[in-house]
């Protein structure tokens, strides 16, 4: 299971880019979402997406550094989704929810 939790504030308004994205497994959450599901003990791995001086500068406690393609989501092609810079970064165990975050969905 895959999960993109978009910490930027959520829209009222659905981009229609989410749309494919969503068919193709990956759920939105809000910030007040993840909040609940770390509260719960959910077992996931937080995923920073952004480049690495910006986690250096400041991240999630407990997120792990894999940036991706800086690419806005509204110009991701499901076909070809962003690249991820460090794959091998990524948690062997592929049964925990991976939660990936950034700057936003800009």
């Amino acid at each position: 299971m895959l999960a993109l939790a978009l910490l930027a504030g959520g829209t009222a308004i659905r981009p229609e880019w989410r749309t494919p994205l969503e068919r193709a497994g990956i759920r939105f959450i809000s910030a007040v979402e993840l909040h609940a599901m770390l509260r719960a003990g959910e077992p996931l791995t937080l995923v920073d997406a952004r480049d690495e001086v910006h986690y250096r500068r400041e991240r999630l406690p407990g997120a792990i550094s894999v940036p991706a393609d800086d690419a806005p989501l509204r110009f991701v092609d499901i076909e070809r989704p962003k690249r991820l810079l460090y794959p091998e970064r990524l948690p062997a165990d592929r049964s925990r929810l991976l939660v990936f975050y950034c700057g936003g969905p800009n």
